[in-house]
Formats: C-alpha cells, structure tokens, sequence
C-alpha cells in the first residue's frame, strides 16, 4: 500500500508544485507587466514635457525677437514707401540721387530675374 501512495504521491506532489510554480510565475508577470505599463506611461509624459519645455524656449527665444523685429521692419517699410511716393511731388525729382539710385536697383533686379526665369 506505501508502494502506491508512493507512486501517486511522487507526480502528484510536483503536478501541484508545477501549478503552485505557475501561479507565482503568472502573478510576477502581471507585477512586471504593470511596472513596465507605469514606466512607459512616465517616459511620455516626460517626452511631452520636453516637447512643452522645448517649445517655450523656442518661442521665448526665436519667435518673440523676430516678431518684434518684423514689427520693426514694417514700419521701416512704410515710412520708406510713404518717402519715395513723395519723390514724383519733390521740386528736385530730376535731379534727385536717391530716385536716380531706385531706378538704378530696379532695373538691375530686372534684368536678374529676367535671367533667372529663362
């Protein structure tokens, strides 16, 4: 009778060591899997701070400058434009050195875009 409770005992006893080993493999699976979900979750949301981070300092430092530097320009710009259609109006239009020097520039510019387009 000892020989047979022997040899059930024996496949018995690792069949029930294999699932207890089992269970504890699963359930250390499921610990890794949700410390990796966790880390994941962690390493995005700090990605997207960088990106956050990365845009400030582009905008604090790139677009605010050249905002106000095209502001700059513009008005440069009109007080320019609003300066040489007063030229036709000038009593020295004929004679002047800057409308001399427009002319001059403008047609210049022509003839390099006219050999650029061909």
């Amino acid at each position: 009778m000892s020989a047979i409770v022997a040899a059930i005992s024996a496949p018995l006893g690792a069949w029930v060591n294999s699932r207890v080993l089992r269970q504890k493999y699963d359930l250390e699976l499921g610990k890794l899997r949700a410390e990796m979900k966790q880390t994941l979750t962690e390493v995005e949301s700090n990605e997207l701070e960088n990106v956050r981070e990365a845009s400030d300092i582009l905008m604090e430092h790139i677009v605010t400058p050249l905002r106000s530097e095209i502001k700059s320009l513009r008005k440069d710009v009109d007080k320019f434009r609003k300066a040489v259609e007063k030229i036709p109006t000038c009593p020295m239009a004929d004679s002047c050195p800057v409308s001399r020097e427009l002319l001059v520039a403008e047609a210049g510019d022509t003839q390099r875009s006219g050999k650029n387009t061909k």
